[in-house]
């Protein structure tokens, strides 16, 4: 194959289908030329001057009705196109039948483009009435009357050649509405993997980007929960500590003078240790006890989302309904999970362009549905990703349901009962906020 953009876009135009038309059609000058200076079939013709001008005026109609058909998508210069060439067509049957070469090259040129631009059922159809058109010249003669340009006593092919040349014109036809599917088909496969490779590149970027998002926020939460242990730590125990210290002093520069003196400053030094120990051991729990509000949750759908949007540029949209902001850790990481995989599907398999993400909460059973305006799927074919999502639903007793929608694209339903799930469930606690209208995630 050549080399280069300019060598595949000459090698494209060549492995076309209908080029080899364009080639027949001027195949059938060389052999109009031939055909016309044998002395046989010169002695045929009695006014070769007017064939010749009306076969060029074939050959010109013929090919500018063939290019026509080829670039033209409207459905009205499409049957012009095809109406101008089978007149064309009857023409050379009643004018050129002394030279079967000539009529056979513009027959087959035609069956080609047309056989390589329509489907083939209707392709098909017109070359059959073409292709009967040509094993009986006697009905053209006989709408359109008889050449009188030759001679009376022309031999004319007989019609055992024009049923073999019929044979051959149908094997043409029939071939090039095979090589048009054939030709699409390679089209649509290299259209495939031009499509994986670059669902790869976006796949490698989003990985990429959310590991980098995810070093990101380890390391400002790791250095936010240390700034506020340690000001926590300052303000609870500094006081503490400062007491304790001042009577020590104090007992200290008593020098052992009124035992009772100090034994009320060794227990109140004592007290204050013990209330700075109790306050240190609270504030320490209070700090392991509180989550990370990014990491959990319907803020961390937002977040992948959002990522995920700016990445491969797939609109997103989410409606969170009447859920909490969180479901505890464990269904939490569930619905990430399983929100995460739906999105690299929609891009990776459905090629989609749009995703809308809807949770609602009803009769204590809280309904994930994701779904895409994609290519859908006939048939689902359950691989890693979707087993692990029923695997990790199954779990909590939840569910799965995927396949295609009427309109287009794919659906993904997961349902999650919250009641067998309560000890894990973070419901709608003081601060939590309920979003009740529709959001769109936001970068």
């Amino acid at each position: 194959m050549p080399i280069g953009s300019f060598g595949n876009s000459v090698w494209r135009r060549l492995t076309r289908p209908g080029f080899l038309g364009y080639i027949l059609y001027s195949a059938s000058v060389i052999f109009i030329l031939s055909e016309s200076a044998e002395p046989t079939h010169s002695s045929m013709v009695r006014q070769m001057q007017y064939l010749s001008v009306t076969y060029i005026v074939c050959l010109v109609i013929l090919t500018i009705s063939s290019v026509m058909l080829q670039r033209a998508r409207a459905l009205s210069l499409r049957l012009l196109s095809i109406g101008l060439s089978i007149w064309m067509l009857a023409l050379c049957v009643q004018s050129f039948a002394v030279f079967p070469l000539t009529t056979i090259s513009l027959f087959a040129g035609f069956l080609i483009i047309e056989g390589s631009e329509l489907e083939m059922p209707f392709a098909l159809s017109i070359s059959s009435v073409l292709i009967f058109m040509y094993a009986f010249p006697s009905i053209i003669e006989a709408v359109a009357g008889k050449n009188v340009m030759i001679a009376e006593n022309a031999a004319v092919p007989s019609p055992l050649f024009r049923f073999g040349a019929s044979l051959v014109l149908g094997v043409i036809a029939l071939g090039s509405s095979l090589a048009r599917a054939v030709f699409l088909s390679g089209q649509e496969a290299e259209s495939t993997v031009h499509h994986l490779d670059t669902t790869i590149n976006q796949l490698s970027k989003i990985n990429q980007d959310l590991q980098q998002y995810a070093r990101t926020i380890d390391e400002e939460a790791i250095s936010r929960e240390r700034n506020r242990i340690s000001r926590e730590i300052h303000d609870i125990s500094g006081y503490r500590f400062t007491n304790v210290i001042a009577l020590m002093d104090a007992a200290i520069s008593m020098g052992g003078r009124d035992p009772e003196r100090l034994q009320e400053l060794y227990l109140a030094a004592r007290n204050q240790a013990r209330d700075g120990l109790l306050e240190t051991r609270r504030a320490l729990r209070a700090l392991r006890a509180d989550e990370l509000h990014i990491k959990h949750g319907i803020s961390a759908i937002y977040k992948i989302c959002s990522v995920f949007e700016q990445v491969t540029g797939i609109k997103i949209t989410i409606e969170s309904g009447n859920i909490p902001n969180s479901f505890g850790p464990d269904i939490d990481m569930a619905v990430y999970r399983l929100v995460q995989e739906a999105l690299t599907n929609a891009m990776r398999h459905g090629r989609a362009t749009a995703v809308s993400i809807y949770f609602w909460i009803h009769d204590e059973m809280l309904e994930i549905v994701v779904q895409d305006n994609g290519i859908g799927a006939q048939q689902v074919v359950k691989g890693i990703g979707l087993s692990g999502m029923e695997e990790r639903l199954a779990s909590f007793g939840g569910t799965l349901e995927t396949g295609s929608v009427p309109e287009g694209g794919f659906r993904l339903k997961a349902l999650i009962p919250l009641a067998l799930n309560s000890t894990n469930t973070n419901r709608a606690l003081p601060g939590n906020k309920i979003p009740t209208m529709t959001e769109k995630a936001k970068k």
